[in-house]
């Protein structure tokens, strides 16, 4: 039996692409905008009647304000988790109102400064609603849903120096039973079939094998140094070499075991990180 103690981190996508979104929407909201004067340019030669392009810009408003509408929404949605339909909804008929009441008041403003007043209110939401009510749903539904489908999924991760590891093994050998905290390990060793687990002072055969008991525990402070051998950083005090490859490593303990050159280069590497993370 051995008792387990992990980490979790948790790591909430923060929208952080979705600027990139709203870059790309802007282009094309501005190429959809170009699109449609030039249209309404077309049907006015088509037709026989005067083309003026401010009056036809300010009919494209609707597609000038998705963008900072959307970014204020996003705004709101990044720190918001939308887990039910209802908010969903709620969110959509939000955004399609505040649209609404901001382009009213804009496009009321422009006919008064500019055309004197000739589009009244109810004709700016009437028109709005028999022409790009649709619009206004697809925008923000498809923006809305990919919020709660994309962007805000809570993923759980375990980095890759923070894996479950066992904090204590539980060795059973014979009539011995004896809880071992690992932080006492000094090394361990394969005795097949069971491996030997090496204290300061003492030593206890556990059934269990050394390739088995390196997946449990923490990969950054237990290192393989022979194929038979795994050695505790926190219990290394120096290591030296024999001049053909291998090297010596000397325990706190004053024991001295042997390094292999096929382990010596990972070895290493992970007994300077670990000096300077400790």
């Amino acid at each position: 039996m051995i008792n387990t103690a992990s980490q979790h981190t948790p790591n909430y996508n923060t929208l952080a692409g979705t600027h990139k979104i709203l870059g790309i929407l802007l282009v094309v909201f501005l190429s959809i905008i170009t699109l449609t004067v030039f249209q309404d340019f077309l049907e006015s030669n088509r037709s026989g009647y005067s083309f003026y392009i401010s009056e036809s810009i300010l009919f494209k408003t609707i597609w000038f304000l998705f963008i900072p509408l959307l970014a204020v929404l996003h705004r709101l949605l990044k720190n918001q988790k939308v887990d039910s339909f209802g908010k969903v909804i709620l969110y959509i008929a939000a955004s399609i109102a505040t649209h609404l009441i901001v382009l009213s008041f804009i496009f009321a403003l422009c006919s008064v400064i500019f055309f004197n007043g000739d589009y009244s209110m109810y004709k700016i939401v009437s028109y709005t609603l028999a022409n790009d009510f649709y619009k206004l749903v697809i925008v923000y539904a498809a923006f809305v849903l990919a919020h709660k489908y994309l962007f805000n999924e809570s993923v759980e991760i375990i980095p890759s120096n923070e894996k479950k590891h066992v904090e204590k093994i539980y060795v059973t050998n014979g009539q011995l039973n004896i809880v071992v905290n690992t932080t006492d390990i000094y090394l361990i060793t394969a005795e097949t079939p069971y491996i030997a687990i090496q204290l300061e002072s003492k030593k206890h055969l556990h059934s269990d094998t050394l390739k088995s008991i390196a997946t449990k525990l923490n990969s950054q402070t237990f290192i393989r140094v022979h194929k038979s051998t795994i050695v505790n950083l926190d219990k290394v005090d120096s290591f030296k070499s024999r001049l053909n490859g291998d090297y010596d490593i000397v325990l706190k303990n004053g024991e001295e075991i042997r390094l292999s050159r096929t382990y010596a280069a990972n070895f290493k590497r992970q007994f300077k990180t670990h000096r300077v993370t400790i």
